[in-house]
């Protein structure tokens, strides 16, 4: 997803503007839409909640503030609501180019968003602690494609000790699998 000049100033007065409460569907977190959040996060602020896709779940995680950040799957389009009164929504196609909704969608907008939002799992932040040298020579060598009995025996460890890594590199990024932690640290170029 990009957003124009025109976009990002649009998200950011709707930003602004905000009073009580900030909804959103973020199925794509580019450094643009990510800074227009970041950026209104001042104490007194509204109450924000947001839902990203799993592709960014780290980019969210490192920037979490004031708002409320959930994961969710395979989201349909952009979608900011503010104060339930005004909302741009993503239509299709490469580039943002909000509609402004009318009124009468408001309703059906939100309840678009609570049932995401039920769905969803709330994101833990990303850890302070970075990773060992250790972890990352792990990575690096799964990432290349050797298995944990060749990563152990290249890195003179045992096979368990390759697998205990992982699992805890997992655990402070939140990953599910290895499939996911192979998504996750490529999205962000950690390995």
């Amino acid at each position: 997803m990009h957003l124009s000049v025109h976009d990002q100033k649009q998200v950011a007065h709707l930003l602004a503007t905000a009073r009580h409460e900030i909804l959103s569907l973020v199925p794509a977190w580019p450094a643009s839409l990510r800074n227009a959040y970041l950026r209104r996060r001042t104490t007194g602020r509204p109450r924000s909640r947001i839902v990203v896709s799993r592709s960014c779940r780290l980019q969210a995680a490192t920037g979490q503030g004031p708002s409320e950040i959930r994961l969710g799957g395979a989201l349909p389009a952009f979608l900011l609501v503010v104060d339930r009164r005004t909302a741009l929504v993503r239509r299709n196609g490469p580039y943002l180019a909000p509609a402004v909704v009318q009124p009468a969608e408001i309703d059906r907008l939100v309840a678009l968003f609570e049932n995401h939002w039920e769905q969803a799992f709330p994101i833990a932040p990303v850890p302070a602690r970075p990773m060992s040298e250790l972890q990352l020579n792990i990575l690096h060598k799964l990432a290349a494609g050797m298995t944990d009995q060749a990563a152990a025996n290249a890195l003179k460890i045992s096979p368990r000790t390759v697998q205990r890594q992982v699992h805890d590199v997992m655990q402070q990024l939140g990953a599910r699998s290895r499939l996911e932690l192979g998504i996750c640290l490529a999205a962000t170029d950690l390995v």
